[in-house]
């Protein structure tokens, strides 16, 4: 578990603007819309990393990241990956999970959520 976490918090460094990757393969996600999962909401930071890597083995492998400029905290989730097919999907489960935006990957664009 610490190797992954560590490997992501480094991933992290190096792409400071955004990232979205499967923590198996330390590859980034190309394409489809990413939506966090309520349960890691507000996870800052190395030490709150490992919580949502814990879900994100529990779910898709999949977490995303960025660089929060004003505080100079990483904020972290894990995320739920749906094909670009799933916009109704996606916006469905976003608005369970409390989320104000979604991200379509394929298309770098975020999507606010009313």
């Amino acid at each position: 578990m610490t190797k992954t976490v560590d490997s992501v918090w480094e991933y992290a460094q190096n792409n400071p603007n955004g990232f979205t990757i499967n923590i198996l393969t330390l590859k980034p996600i190309k394409f489809g819309i990413a939506v966090a999962y309520l349960d890691t909401q507000n996870s800052f930071g190395y030490n709150q990393l490992k919580h949502v890597i814990n879900h994100a083995l529990k779910h898709q492998n999949i977490v995303g990241g960025w660089l929060n400029v004003d505080n100079q905290m990483f904020y972290f989730d894990s995320i739920r990956l749906f094909k670009n097919s799933e916009l109704n999907e996606a916006i469905q489960f976003a608005k369970q999970h409390k989320q104000i935006a979604i991200f379509d990957i394929t298309n770098l664009k975020e999507i606010r959520i009313k």
